[in-house]
Order: structure tokens, then C-alpha cells, then sequence
């Protein structure tokens, strides 16, 4: 009770403070996320604002607080990869001389930063917290993009996005994983005890990345951090383009979109037990409903999404989790997962599933390829 009213008074107080930063998903359990943006808030009063993050296709930002420590990644809606206000040249100039091969038929346009925190949410509610928590926000702040007048003053104004807790300590996956996979024997550099915990987490990003059909992890966003005999993490971040209205494979021809550490030996590798019999619990008619119902409220905070799209989206997921269900059941390794036919999966009942059987509440079919294009 005292943690949920400390969330209420934080909210008042955000909300007025001139919209400066303005929290639009917050769960009772966000105590973390509270404080984070409490650090947020007082560095912005303070006129320490945000920094655009160099690499990447968007505009992104380090948020930091009083001492100028990151403490959290902002992405704003109208900045991602082909919206309008990007600041990065390479995705503006894409947009005009190679129109061909501009964004991804499989995706909804400027919806990445609802896909981060959609992420986020299936992170949390299949128990695998490998993703850092991240919410919806708005900001504002001068550090930010605005389209430009002349002669005049760009115009300052809220600004929509997915804010992510910041992780430190953490080296891109490119950094460290091929060692471990290259030496093996008595010059392995893990001990048995560590090579089980990196198998387990990185079989959670491989749940993760397939469930939400993330058709962008490379070996670069997913990073580890890793003291020998102390501490083993993954964090997966960067999930901006995963949620598809529709299978990849049935959008285009040229472009897979694969998965970046589907060629890795860990992947051959069988599902840990307890991670199975976990998964195996969740994954019943009436965890796959509530969890859609929360996905599907959280792509609708957009008003200008289509509720036929977002339904396409489910209906993706959903098979995705039915392949899954049955990948666990058969006990086939991750890579064995990855390679089993595409299904839809659309749903039986009106309101609620009425019987714990997948095959009785929900209905699968194989999807279309007819309207493949190049890319």
C-alpha cells in the first residue's frame, strides 16, 4: 500500500511539472522505474538534459541524472528510423533515393517505441527479466529533435517514446561470446556452474526473440556482463522492430530477417529443465488471453493504429507461443524451434478461453506467401 501511494505522489508531481516529463504506463511494482525517473526529473530542473546517442538508425537518447551518470534511454516516436523529425542523415536520405527498400512491409509504421515496451512486458510476464524495464513516456527537452522554422525558434513540445532503464557494466555480445564459443575442453574459460547460467539466459533471449518475431538481434544488441566467479547477466535491449503483422518469410524474399545467433552452438544445445517445466506452467489458454488483452491495450495507447493490424500482430504472436508450447512439449532444442513451420494462430472463444486444451480455444493455419515482394 505505502509503495502504491508513493507511486501516486510521484505522478502528481510529474504531471505537474510543466510536461517536462510525463509517465503514460506505470505498474504498482515499478518501484525501480520510479526513482529512475525521479533522478530524471531533478537533473532536468537542473538543465541536464538528454544526449543524442551517436550509433544507431534514430534518434536516441542517454538520459542522465545530477552527476551525469546514464541512468535510462529515451526513443521518441517521431524520431525513429523513417519518421519525419529523425536527425540521423543515412535514414533520411534512404527515404528518398532508395524507396524500394524503405522500412519493413512486415511492420507497422512508427509504432518502435510501442514494440520496446510491448518487449518489455512479455519479458516480464514470462519470467525471463533479461530485458531492461522499460515504459512509455513523454519528455521534453531542447536536447531533442524539432523540426526547424526560419528566422524563428524550433518549437518545443512533449515528445511520445520508450524510456529504458540504462544497464552498466554490460559489453556487446561481439565482445565476448565468440571466445566462449571458439574454446571449449579444459581452456574453457567459463566454469561448468557459469556455462549453465549462460546457457539458461541465453535460451530466455532465444524464448524472447521468438515469441515477439524480433527481426533485428544481431551480436550487438545483446550484451553481457560477466566478473569470472561472480557475475553472469544478459540484457537484451533494442526491440524496436518485433511485433510483425505478418511472418517475414511471407513479406519478402530477399530480406530474412534471421536471427543473429541462430548459427550458434548454444543453440543445438537441449532446453534447460527448469526453464522448460517454468515455461511449460505459464503457457496455458488464459496466460496467452491476458497477455494479448494487455499487448493489445498497450499498441492502442497509438490512436492512429489499426485495430485489423494490431489483430494481425496477435495473431502472429499467438503462433509464435503455439510453436513454442509445442517445441517445449517435444523437448527440441532452439534451433529445432526456429526451423518449425510458420503458423497463425487466431482464437476460438468471444471473451474468455473455456477449457485449459490449445486445440479447442484456439485455431492455427498456415500463412499466406502469395504477396511476397523483394524486399
Amino acid at each position: 500500500m505505502k509503495r502504491r501511494q508513493q507511486i501516486k505522489m510521484f505522478w502528481r508531481r510529474l504531471h505537474g511539472e510543466d510536461n517536462k516529463l510525463k509517465i503514460l504506463m506505470l505498474d504498482v511494482d515499478d518501484e525501480d522505474f520510479v526513482e529512475n525517473l525521479n533522478d530524471c526529473l531533478e537533473a532536468f530542473q537542473s538543465n541536464i538534459h538528454p544526449i543524442l546517442i551517436p550509433s544507431g538508425s534514430s534518434g536516441s537518447y542517454f538520459v542522465r541524472n545530477l552527476q551525469g551518470r546514464h541512468i535510462g534511454v529515451f526513443k521518441p516516436k517521431d524520431e525513429e528510423p523513417f519518421a519525419e523529425n529523425n536527425p540521423k542523415w543515412p535514414k533520411f536520405l534512404q527515404r528518398f533515393l532508395c524507396f524500394c527498400c524503405y522500412g519493413r512491409s512486415c511492420l507497422i509504421p512508427l509504432n518502435g517505441y510501442l514494440s520496446e515496451v510491448a518487449a518489455s512486458l512479455v519479458d516480464e510476464r514470462l519470467q525471463l527479466f533479461i530485458v531492461p524495464k522499460t515504459r512509455i513516456v513523454k519528455m521534453t527537452s531542447p536536447a531533442f529533435f524539432y523540426p526547424r522554422r526560419c528566422c524563428t525558434a524550433s518549437d518545443v513540445y512533449p515528445k511520445i517514446g520508450s524510456y529504458q532503464l540504462f544497464v552498466h557494466g554490460y559489453k556487446p555480445a561481439y565482445d565476448v561470446v565468440p571466445g566462449w564459443e571458439l574454446i571449449s575442453g579444459t581452456n574453457d574459460p567459463l566454469t561448468s556452474i557459469e556455462r549453465k547460467r549462460f546457457l539458461v539466459l541465453f535460451q530466455k533471449m532465444c524464448v524472447l526473440d521468438y515469441v515477439i518475431r524480433n527481426t533485428d538481434r544481431t551480436m550487438d544488441n545483446w550484451l553481457i556482463r560477466y566478473i569470472p566467479d561472480e557475475i553472469l547477466d544478459i540484457a537484451a535491449i533494442d526491440h524496436g522492430l518485433a511485433f510483425p503483422v505478418k511472418h517475414p518469410e511471407t513479406a519478402t524474399v530477399l530480406r530474412p530477417f534471421v536471427y543473429g545467433w541462430a548459427n550458434m552452438e548454444s543453440t543445438r544445445e537441449p532446453w534447460d529443465e527448469q526453464l522448460r517445466d517454468r515455461l511449460l506452467s505459464l503457457l496455458t489458454p488464459m496466460f496467452v488471453h491476458r497477455l494479448c488483452v494487455e499487448i493489445r491495450k498497450l499498441f492502442m495507447i497509438d490512436t492512429t493504429n489499426n485495430r485489423f493490424l494490431i489483430n494481425n500482430q496477435l495473431k502472429v504472436f499467438r503462433g509464435q507461443l503455439w510453436n513454442l508450447r509445442l517445441a517445449l512439449l517435444e523437448n527440441e532444442s532452439p534451433l529445432k524451434m526456429i526451423q518449425r513451420p510458420l503458423v497463425i494462430v487466431a482464437k476460438r472463444y468471444r471473451k474468455y478461453p473455456t477449457s485449459d486444451i490449445w486445440e479447442e480455444c484456439f485455431k492455427a493455419k498456415t500463412p499466406d506467401y502469395s504477396g511476397r515482394r523483394c524486399c
